[in-house]
């Protein structure tokens, strides 16, 4: 293994660098995650329904009850 290390002197720097981008990616996927769920970051709030460009013939529901399919 020392031959190996003498006949090639980049390869210590090579396997240090290495080391570091894995630690560096394992760092980041670990800290980005902290439990929080994405459904609670941001988002567009409106208090009232869109108004919606329906072709003709087609209405809006009545209910808000979706309706169940029966076999």
């Amino acid at each position: 293994m020392l031959e190996f290390i003498i006949s090639y002197p980049m390869y210590i720097p090579f396997i240090i660098l290495n080391t570091l981008i894995i630690y560096k990616v394992i760092k980041d996927v670990m800290n980005e995650d902290n439990g929080q769920s994405d459904d609670d970051d941001g988002g567009i709030f409106s208090t009232k329904n869109p108004i919606l460009d329906l072709p003709p013939g087609v209405t809006l529901p009545t209910s808000t009850k979706e309706p169940a399919l029966i076999d």
